[in-house]
């Protein structure tokens, strides 16, 4: 019984960690950070499964890490405990949804939800929700693809 009180509830979480006004474009922040996070290769984040979604109507993507090991039915492609297990090296595909479906996002187990909302030009509102680890790593490659956005 001891042994199950420690067990972590990825869903139970869902407070925001960070908020900054970030330098770029939405759909080509969202686009490098998912490139960066698909191919990372620690160990820790291979049962993350990543979905870049773009809200045409509110000028927003939003990336969401799902945890495959919260996931019903779900086996991960590249886990560790897969035999069969490849690295997916490819960016996912840009899904391409209202902002009404965006609640039906929340409801499967993620492990982060990283907003990105253009408020002009050249300048997005970033804001990221979830687990605090995971979400430390997902806004540190945020501040690094809007640094070389900045920057080229």
């Amino acid at each position: 019984m001891t042994a199950c009180a420690n067990l972590h509830d990825a869903s139970g979480d869902k407070t925001q960690h960070f908020e900054e006004r970030l330098a770029g474009e939405h759909a080509a922040l969202a686009a490098c950070v998912t490139a960066k996070l698909q191919s990372d290769g620690r160990s820790f984040l291979r049962p993350l499964q990543f979905r870049n979604r773009q809200y045409p109507d509110i000028h927003a993507s939003e990336i969401h890490a799902y945890d495959t090991r919260f996931l019903r039915n779900a086996i991960p492609t590249y886990a560790p405990s897969n035999p069969d297990a490849i690295l997916i090296y490819g960016n996912p595909a840009v899904e391409v949804q209202s902002a009404t479906q965006r609640s039906d996002n929340d409801k499967p187990a993620y492990a982060f939800a990283l907003m990105l909302q253009q408020i002009d030009a050249a300048t997005v509102n970033a804001s990221l929700r979830g687990d605090v680890f995971f979400g430390d790593i997902a806004w540190k490659m945020l501040q690094s693809c809007a640094a070389s956005t900045a920057n080229p």
